[in-house]
């Protein structure tokens, strides 16, 4: 069994719409006492990828009801102020995703609009940089049926397999497994969280000994139609 380590990511500022993201987390690294090495697996916060694209939204210019129109696909279960919807993304998830927490009085902080573009982006400009291969997930805090309490889950990722498969393996008594498929992904960003606290500003993690498969969704420029 290999031995995994969650390191957090120190010295990340305050994002503003804008900000070159891979750049400040690579500044970062590079102070850090927790450098990166080959096959690391980062763990990025929906909120400072959100807030580098610009998803902040003005609540004394757009309602929050209009927001939730706008972003949400289908309305899957609604009581009081609390709306359970379908994001345009598929996530099933409060309020379509849709965020007041850590944002300015009067803000309100979107999605990013294609989270797996977002951890490509950043995983290709830190992989440029360190000229190491990496895996970049991008997560986020839901709320789980028939269970109470929030945890981390991926909304986004990069240069890792988002599906462990076992089906077809054999376990310790020789049964083989039918239907034993480990969302990796949501594990690895759940365990992030152990270290990156809401209430000490710790928007990335650094997880260290995960053998995974590397995987990409993303079209490379060239083979894209549609660019």
């Amino acid at each position: 069994m290999n031995e995994i380590r969650i390191l957090p990511l120190l010295d990340i500022p305050e994002i503003s719409s804008g900000d070159n993201l891979a750049l400040l987390i690579i500044n970062a690294i590079e102070k850090s006492e927790n450098k990166i090495v080959e096959n690391d697996v980062l763990i990025v916060t929906q909120k400072i990828v959100s807030k580098s694209e610009g998803m902040v939204r003005n609540l004394e210019k757009i309602s929050f009801n209009d927001l939730l129109k706008e972003e949400t696909v289908k309305i899957i279960r609604k009581r009081g102020d609390l709306v359970i919807a379908q994001t345009k993304h598929g996530f099933i998830c409060a309020n379509a995703g849709i965020d007041k927490s850590n944002v300015e009085s009067n803000f309100a902080l979107l999605l990013p609009k294609d989270p797996n573009k977002s951890a490509h982006s950043i995983r290709m400009k830190l992989e440029s940089h360190f000229q190491i291969k990496l895996a970049v997930i991008i997560s986020d805090t839901f709320g789980r049926a028939w269970r109470k309490g929030q945890v981390n889950f991926a909304i986004g990722s990069s240069g890792i397999n988002p599906i462990v498969n076992y089906i077809g393996t054999l376990d310790t008594f020789k049964n083989e497994l039918q239907a034993t498929e480990i969302a990796i992904i949501d594990e690895l960003a759940s365990a992030a969280e152990l270290v990156m606290e809401k209430s000490i500003n710790v928007p990335v993690a650094i997880i260290r000994g995960v053998n995974f498969e590397a995987s990409e969704l993303i079209r490379d420029n060239s083979e894209d139609f549609f660019l």
